[in-house]
């Protein structure tokens, strides 16, 4: 009977220890997959600023040269306005000299 109370105790202790075992590598597998998911926000977070960071830059460049293009017509708009408007000065002057000179004293 004693035997076979020992027999029990030490299994007892075995599975105690296998159960302990089972825990510490539980307890093991799920701190590694925290520190995994923290190292994957870590990375997605730096991956978006990244992209954020890239479509700024992007949306700026399509600005500026948006901007250049608008300026590039208004300049060529303002120019040929500033001609017309010096031809007809030099129209208008043309005639209007011509009639002083025709006006007689």
């Amino acid at each position: 009977m004693k035997d076979a109370i020992e027999k029990i105790l030490k299994e007892e202790e075995r599975a105690g220890k296998i159960l302990r075992d089972a825990k510490e590598e539980a307890d093991r597998i799920v701190r590694d997959a925290k520190k995994e998911k923290e190292n994957i926000i870590d990375k997605a977070a730096m991956e978006a600023d990244d992209f954020s960071h890239k479509e700024k830059q992007e949306s700026e460049k399509r600005f500026m040269s948006e901007k250049e293009n608008v300026l590039k017509e208004v300049r060529k708009e303002t120019l040929a306005i500033r001609e017309r408007k010096n031809k007809g000065i030099s129209e208008i002057s043309k005639k209007v000299f011509s009639q002083i000179i025709t006006i007689k004293d």
